[in-house]
């Protein structure tokens, strides 16, 4: 099997995956140029799957709460408010996400 000049090696890419998990800085994705956390990322996907709301701070410091995840594409992501409104933020201006959990009272809560 042979694969383009185009396409790094295997340890490149993997090298480039644990520094993004490690939080050594941004690191580009060899393969498609992504400097977006892979843990933002996956956090989506997860609330998305199990259709959790959250909580999404972005890089100016910004909280946007109780939002619920429609789709995530390869550098944006769709929210849903309570209000049914839809805002997309790219990938690259959200710092962390939060997934919120119905607390024994019933409200939702931050993990």
């Amino acid at each position: 099997m042979t694969y383009p000049l185009t396409v790094p090696p295997l340890r490149h890419r993997m090298r480039a995956a644990l520094n993004q998990l490690r939080g050594l800085g941004a690191v580009a994705d060899p393969v498609t140029g992504s400097t977006e956390s892979t843990m933002v990322v996956a956090a989506l996907h997860e609330a998305r799957h199990n259709t959790l709301p959250v909580t999404v701070r972005t890089r100016g410091g910004h909280l946007m709460p109780r939002l619920s995840v429609d789709t995530v594409g390869a550098r944006h992501v769709n929210l849903n408010t309570d209000a049914g409104e839809q805002v997309i933020v790219p990938l690259r201006f959200i710092e962390s996400v939060q997934h919120q959990r119905p607390t024994t009272d019933g409200d939702q809560g931050l993990l």
